[in-house]
């Protein structure tokens, strides 16, 4: 599971916003339940809730040693489920202060969202990165990875702090102009099972790299790639003030348009 939203404010688009909660709502309705004590001296795991042991839940519930194989199992379980829940609640906290109606449910999977690329998270897997045969002379490295550019640096080190997996310069093989591109990213939005590329555009002042850049974009819109959510482009056109609240916008934006308005369940007939 990816590492708990650290954003102090959480700004989504709604149905983005209601999808992450509906995730961690089912995941949370699946795991084992509990919190972590010291007991008879030795630290251990109170298992309150678990599909498999109908018999466990708060009023009666189960101690295990940390130390015995089952209570390793169930401490790290429950260390999941605490993590998935802090998640959760700082996501239901925002929803609150934003609206003043209840978050809706979602309907997974999406099954009437338009995906004629078969680009899911079972895509998103299969894919490899660092597939690029260009290498730059001054590579830029972070945390994140080495990147041809600062902006694709920053870019990678915006992703991570939204909480989207990435990889780095896939391979695409584009049959409608028989020739194979490495797109900058290919994000994976999991919680809805979907997946999209990210091209990062900078340097449109010279002429070679705009020229590349248009052959690139044309190439998608032949294999009817849509723009704004199978392939997200990002003009970004100062490597030294790199706009992360437009790079932000743009992703959510795409994230949230994969989203089928009917697949809001609202209750009461809504």
């Amino acid at each position: 599971m990816r590492g708990v939203l650290k954003m102090k404010r959480i700004e989504l688009p709604m149905k983005v916003h209601a999808a992450k909660l509906e995730y961690r709502r089912r995941l949370l309705s699946e795991m084992p339940h509990g919190y972590f004590k010291v007991r008879r001296g030795k630290n251990s795991v109170i298992v309150t809730f678990d599909l498999k042991l109908p018999s466990v839940s708060s009023r009666c519930p189960k101690t295990h040693f940390i130390s015995s194989k089952r209570g390793k199992a169930y401490a790290e379980a429950v260390a999941h489920y605490l993590e998935i829940k802090s998640e959760y609640d700082s996501l239901l906290k925002s929803w609150n202060e934003t609206y003043c109606f209840a978050p809706p449910r979602v309907k997974f999977p999406l099954k009437s969202a338009y995906n004629p690329h078969k680009m899911d998270k079972e895509y998103f897997d299969k894919q490899k990165d660092y597939q690029g045969r260009y290498v730059p002379e001054n590579p830029t490295t972070s945390d994140d990875g080495v990147f041809k550019s600062k902006n694709e640096m920053f870019s990678a080190d915006t992703l991570k702090e939204m909480d989207i997996p990435f990889k780095y310069e896939t391979k695409l093989y584009i049959d409608e102009v028989k020739e194979t591109i490495n797109p900058d990213f290919l994000l994976d939005f999991y919680e809805i099972d979907r997946c999209s590329y990210l091209e990062v555009l900078g340097m449109n002042d010279k002429f070679g790299y705009a020229a590349s850049t248009t052959v690139k974009i044309t190439s998608y819109s032949k294999a009817k790639y849509r723009p704004g959510r199978d392939v997200i482009y990002v003009h970004l056109y100062d490597k030294h003030n790199f706009d992360k609240a437009y790079f932000k916008k743009m992703v959510w934006a795409a994230y949230d348009c994969l989203i089928p308005d009917d697949a809001l369940d609202w209750g009461d007939g809504c």
